[in-house]
């Protein structure tokens, strides 16, 4: 009883709502839980957010739910599960069959009754046990109470969400950002009043040095504020050297820069004396492990300070410093090390001897710092009530217009209502083909193994635009690595292609079918290129075979160029390029084939507004049920020259090894190959050598260690450094060469596109983005390769190549970056990584990767929701191919790389009208543009074809990088693909 009495007492000062309750109050015996991540992310109102979950029958972790477990399991738990508050009220607000489910509940009402409706509508007869009980607000109310507001201030850093999402969790808070560099807020006026809308706030970080205005714009301001400003500030890295600085420290660069690496950390609470010194934000802490991000460090005169007295003294405040305590320090013995650790006595943590000002110079919201530094966000957050309460001049107050604005980016669906423009411009509507269109499919059952280079040729039609997506490893050993569907677009040419030039602000819709048949749209009123496709994609949704990954909708590539503008960094290269070249390049598919390679099986499938396309869809299947071909042809498409029951095949043509890179002054290289030419090529042309340039080696030597300077000035954690190979040849078969491509290097992500002007041959094996129509997201960056040899031959060879911090460090970094990306959309605590750091085996390397996902909420009305195609624009380009943080490492790269890297480090695939999509990191590839061709007479007055294909190549740059080490990897990478020339 004595818990139904506590409940009762809860209910007493607030109005329930009207419910029906499941099972008897009496029967609750659960823990009521506080802190969703999830439920006032997208609504700035004061009154947003609900709090906690109460269930019947055990705790709110442990009871059976009987209605919706799996939704209990996967959502709730993420979302609710968080440490107990007392200050936690209950109100009735979910349970099945009864008014609850549509009572009128204003804490994100859109997000917590739709998902409460989806879950628990479906069950036909509520048991006695099931239901969600409770939902808790601290601090009275239900309806009447604000949850405080925590001001976060960015940097520019690639890791801002992740603290964000940190924050959110752990407390129960919510929190507004605004940027360094915030226009609204240049005023002292405008500032303070900004300032009393929150409890506290967060100094991120990002990018430079703190003693550099533009780096840390208005976070200097912060250390200055007056007695009547005065509010609690925990500074984080680039907040935490700002203040620092502003104390009297010196800033200074660490000898041994800590990007990635995880640290033990000995903190004011126990020192490795075991004597506790009143740990402050550290107190009831065990062992900390975090991860570092720094390449400078604060002197606080902590060296000119004996061995004999650093036991007592590293925790006071120096006469250099006064007003500065020290709360924890990392070290080193001096021992050599693989992890760069060179400084002792590297100050990481500390406090105002008298202001509410406390800092870290670590991360705490990196996947790999352990869960202990949580207790030390809770514990500031406790020390920062409790000095709002007693020294507080003005509590919180909201007559002033808020500018900060929640972390999570607005829908596109949603952005692209909301943008004003100038009267003059006018809103062009958008192309009106395929809104009632209607699915349709046949299947073909296989009799045997068949390569999807030998459908494709059954089909014909070679000579023009085409779209494949193969899983040319199907037939791999390792289910890990081996994809299971291939995608073919037919018909490609008569389909609508859309194309767009990054900062053109046009796209240009091209329709084979009709007269006047090329549109030019200005993207701006839909918010963009992103919003006028979501708009474009919403009004086409329809489902189909839910076996199937595509039924139909746009294919195509973008460039790393158009992923540049998505995160405001302007191209230098792009200028020079030809004014036609397309920065995204998409068809709109309504025939195609899906190839599923584990049921052995081919669908036929159209998009069709007419009975015309369901006569195609009948003699396409009835031609691919005729296609008989001898299995060896197909095994031999896949399984290549070099398996022994080819060796007689092989033993016909020469190849000249490319593994020793010239070096300077012999580029261009030559290399010989005949068979890859077009057989309509006159011999003595089909005989001539290509010219292959390669990236001079000390040219790119020296990019790399422009990267480490970078690096070493705090301007950059790691950079991802790439370069371009370009061959001059012939006019070749590209078909040809995909087939030599596939066969050398099978891929679960390879590719073969001739679509807007560009060719694209590609073996990717890095996934870059998957998303279903139900919100289900997942990358997997892949940072990390050693190249198969008989000494390296299996994982167990690999692994401990790979398992050392250099490799582990840049997996890490992308890792906590994609994690940011995805927090933009999905919201606080909707991301995970089930895997991390894990070694693949493929045909030639062994690659790290890990696996990030994410869960998009939608709302109840599904008007404005999230879809993928929000995470794919807010993850471009790549972070695997840019380095962290993401824009400050593009615009470095922009100046050492010197060139453009096109269709290489951007994106292919495809996304659905079933609102699903399936994206590829354009790497291991080739890529020619049909403006670079050219036709000249050879000395017999015939007129030839040269054209250039685009190799690119790279690695992440990291402090513990040699620069001979990453030419060797850049060339690993390179020589895969440029094999096939050889």
């Amino acid at each position: 009883m004595h818990l139904l009495s506590a409940l009762m007492l809860a209910f007493a000062t607030i109005t329930l709502l009207p419910t029906t309750v499941a099972a008897p109050l009496s029967t609750l015996t659960g823990t009521v839980l506080n802190r969703s991540p999830v439920i006032n992310t997208r609504t700035p109102s004061a009154e947003a957010g609900l709090i906690g979950v109460a269930c019947p029958g055990g705790s709110a972790l442990g009871c059976s739910i009987k209605h919706g477990r799996e939704f209990l399991s996967s959502t709730i738990k993420r979302t609710f599960t968080r440490s107990p508050s007392a200050e936690a009220g209950l109100i009735g607000v979910a349970c099945p069959g009864g008014s609850a489910l549509g009572c009128t509940v204003k804490h994100g009402r859109d997000v917590f009754v739709s998902a409460m409706k989806n879950t628990f509508a479906r069950s036909p007869a509520p048991a006695p046990e099931a239901g969600l009980i409770g939902v808790a607000c601290p601090g009275g109310s239900a309806l009447g109470s604000p949850k405080p507001l925590i001001l976060f201030i960015d940097a520019y850093d690639s890791f801002s969400n992740n603290i964000i999402s940190l924050l959110e969790t752990e407390l129960a808070i919510s929190t507004r950002t605004i940027k360094i560099d915030d226009p609204t807020l240049c005023t002292d006026e405008a500032f303070h009043a900004e300032l009393s809308h929150y409890a506290a706030v967060v100094c991120g970080p990002g990018p430079g040095h703190p003693g550099n205005e533009e780096d840390v714009g208005i976070m200097r301001r912060i250390w200055r504020l007056g007695n009547a400003q005065m509010l609690p500030v925990l500074g984080i890295c680039l907040g935490f050297q700002s203040l620092c600085l502003e104390l009297g420290a010196e800033v200074k660069r660490l000898r041994g820069p800590q990007h990635g690496m995880i640290r033990k950390v000995t903190h004011a609470e126990g020192g490795r004396d075991g004597t506790s010194y009143g740990g402050d934000i550290f107190a009831g802490v065990g062992e900390v492990l975090a991860t570092l991000y720094h390449s400078l460090c604060v002197d606080v005169g902590q060296d000119s300070i004996s061995e004999a007295a650093w036991i007592s003294a590293k925790w006071k405040a120096s006469s250099a410093c006064p007003d500065l305590v020290p709360l924890a320090w990392v070290g080193s013995d001096g021992s050599k090390n693989d992890s760069g650790i060179v400084d002792n006595r590297v100050l990481v943590a500390a406090r105002h001897v008298t202001k509410p000002f406390w800092a870290l110079q670590y991360h705490p919201e990196s996947i790999c710092t352990n869960k202990e530094s949580k207790k030390v966000i809770r514990n500031w957050w406790e020390l920062a009530q409790s000095w709002n309460r007693d020294h507080r001049a003005t509590a919180t107050q909201s007559e002033h217009p808020i500018q900060g604005s929640v972390a999570v980016r607005q829908s596109l669906l949603a952005s692209s209502k909301q943008v004003s423009h100038p009267a003059s411009s006018r809103i062009q509507s958008l192309p009106d083909f395929g809104l009632s269109s209607q699915y349709h499919f046949r299947t073909i059952k296989l009799g045997h193994y068949v390569s999807v280079p030998e459908i494709m040729e059954a089909l014909g039609g070679m000579d023009s635009d085409q779209i494949m997506l193969e899983s040319s490893n199907s037939q791999d050993i390792s289910p890990d690595v081996r994809g299971r569907f291939s995608i073919v677009a037919l018909d490609v040419t008569k389909a609508p292609s859309f194309r767009y030039i990054a900062r053109s602000h046009r796209m240009t819709i091209c329709l084979p079918s009709r007269i006047g048949n090329q549109v030019s749209v200005d993207v701006r009123p839909y918010g963009g290129i992103w919003g006028f496709l979501a708009i474009f994609l919403n009004k086409r949704r329809l489902t189909g075979n839910v076996n199937m990954p595509f039924w139909g909708g746009f294919m195509g590539f973008t460039t790393y160029e158009l992923g540049l503008e998505t995160i405001g960094v302007e191209s230098k290269s792009s200028n020079a390029r030809s004014g036609e070249r397309p920065d995204l390049c998409f068809a709109w598919i309504t025939r195609s084939l899906v190839v599923d390679h584990v049921n052995n099986c081919i669908y036929v499938q159209v998009l069709t507004e007419n009975n015309a396309d369901i006569q195609w869809l009948e003699a396409v299947s009835s031609r691919l049920n005729n296609i008989s071909l001898p299995e060896s042809r197909f095994l031999g498409a896949y399984l290549g020259a070099g398996h022994p029951s080819m060796r007689s095949e092989s033993a016909k043509s020469s190849t000249t090894s490319l593994s020793t890179p010239p070096s300077p002054g012999q580029t261009p290289v030559e290399s010989a190959r005949t068979s890859i030419f077009s057989p309509d090529i006159p011999k003595a042309t089909a005989d001539a050598l290509p010219n292959i340039f390669l990236p001079s080696e000390t040219e790119y030597e020296t990019k790399v260690s422009r990267c480490q300077d970078h690096i070493r000035a705090g301007d950059s954690y790691e950079l991802c450094l790439t370069d371009q190979t370009l061959v001059q040849t012939p006019a070749s078969d590209a078909w040809l060469l995909y087939r030599k491509l596939r066969s050398h290097q099978p891929a679960p992500f390879a590719s073969y596109v001739r679509l807007g002007g560009a060719t694209l041959v590609s073996s990717s094996p890095e996934r870059f983005l998957k998303y279903d129509a139900d919100g289900n997201c997942e990358l997997r960056p892949m940072k990390g390769t050693v190249r198969k040899t008989p000494e390296i031959s299996t994982l167990a060879d690999a692994i401990p190549f790979l398992d050392i911090p250099k490799e582990k460090a840049e997996n890490l970094m992308i890792v906590d970056l994609v994690r940011h990306d995805l927090h933009s959309v999905c919201g606080s605590g909707m991301v995970e990584v089930p895997r991390l750091m894990v070694v693949e085996e493929y045909r030639s390397v062994f690659q790290m990767i890990s696996v990030v996902q994410g869960q998009i909420t939608k709302t109840e009305s599904g008007e404005n929701n999230y879809t993928g195609l929000d995470v794919l624009a807010a993850s471009l380009p790549p972070g695997s191919m840019t380095g962290a943080p993401k824009k400050r490492s593009c615009e470095i790269l922009q100046d050492v790389e010197k060139r453009e890297r096109g269709m290489y480090s951007g994106v292919v695939g495809y996304m659905d009208v079933g609102g699903r999509g399936d994206w590829s990191v354009t790497i291991r590839c080739m890529f020619k543009w049909d403006d670079e061709d050219v036709i000249s007479p050879d000395n017999n007055g015939v007129e030839k074809t040269t054209e250039t294909w685009h190799i690119g190549a790279g690695g992440a740059v990291t402090i513990l990088s040699t620069p001979r080490g990453e030419r060797e990897e850049m060339l690993t990478k390179l020589n895969g693909t440029l094999g096939v020339f050889g």
